[in-house]
């Protein structure tokens, strides 16, 4: 998530699947007081995205509140053709956690307001549900759009390529939108300790979450231009705040590039957007 204005956790789960999305972000109304919170809590420049906003809207043909609306909208999209999965609040989710009528058998999933997921995602996790009795879920593969990593220096960051990663699926780590969290390891652990993907690894790494494996690639990271990552590792370029456009079209031109694998092929339509939102913004 990133937003400068109040953030709304949210979550999709479905009939005996359940998947669920942290954060849906309000973009069409900007509180500021919001996202210095926001920014504090993550231990982040306290006017990170304030800053941030004055320089791409100096500069960007499509202002970035707006920018991140239509990043939001494409998101949805693709939770929206999730098969059997409903989206919920993070609000209505707390309610059913506290009230135990979370079924033990459901899986949630959390997301942000940007992250892609692959439609058929339930369905795949529902034929390992067998072989991964006695887990707490599923992790899975998570696919990176855009700078594969950052370091702590801006201009090095600015001249790496943007880019297609595959991120190891059997490493120890589990990254936001690629893990499935059962009713029953939710009403064990409680939504705190598994919402976001820091605490849930947390979790993972003491043994007291347990999720089985699922060797495929499921969900998709959408690191795009305006995110809050690259925000923070990009500001201080004096290169790339020199000309956002023309780091834009590097971008798309460079995410564009990357063959999709056959078992990627959901991603095409949410990428195909997204190049034509890219293009919009780096216009003259």
């Amino acid at each position: 998530m990133d937003p400068h204005e109040q953030a709304e956790n949210t979550a999709l789960h479905g009939y005996n699947p359940g998947l669920p999305n942290r954060r849906i972000g309000r973009y069409q109304s900007l509180r500021f007081t919001e996202s210095r919170k926001l920014r504090i809590e993550r231990n982040l420049p306290e006017t990170l995205i304030i800053d941030f906003m004055a320089v791409w809207d100096a500069e960007v043909a499509v202002d970035y509140r707006r920018f991140r609306f239509r990043i939001k909208e494409i998101a949805r999209q693709t939770l929206v053709s999730v098969e059997h999965a409903q989206i919920v609040s993070d609000h209505a989710l707390r309610a059913l956690a506290l009230a135990g009528k979370v079924p033990p058998e459901a899986l949630v999933v959390f997301v942000d307001d940007d992250d892609w997921l692959a439609p058929h995602l339930f369905a795949r996790l529902r034929e390992f549900v067998s072989v991964g009795a006695g887990v707490d879920g599923f992790r899975w593969g998570s696919v990176r759009l855009g700078r594969p990593g950052y370091t702590l220096d801006a201009d090095a960051n600015f001249a790496l390529c943007p880019t297609v990663t595959l991120r190891q699926i059997d490493q120890r780590t589990l990254y936001t939108n690629g893990y499935a969290v059962n009713g029953t390891a939710l009403r064990r652990l409680g939504v705190d300790a598994l919402c976001e993907h820091f605490d849930a690894n947390a979790q993972y790494d003491a043994g007291r979450f347990a999720p089985a494996t699922v060797a495929e690639y499921l969900s998709c990271a959408n690191k795009h231009p305006a995110h809050t990552m690259a925000a923070r590792a990009l500001l201080g370029s004096e290169e790339y705040r020199h000309d956002l456009r023309a780091d834009i079209r590097r971008w798309a031109e460079s995410v564009m590039a990357v063959p999709l694998p056959v078992d990627l092929a959901w991603m095409a339509a949410p990428r195909d957007m997204l190049a034509a939102l890219l293009a919009d913004a780096a216009r003259y």
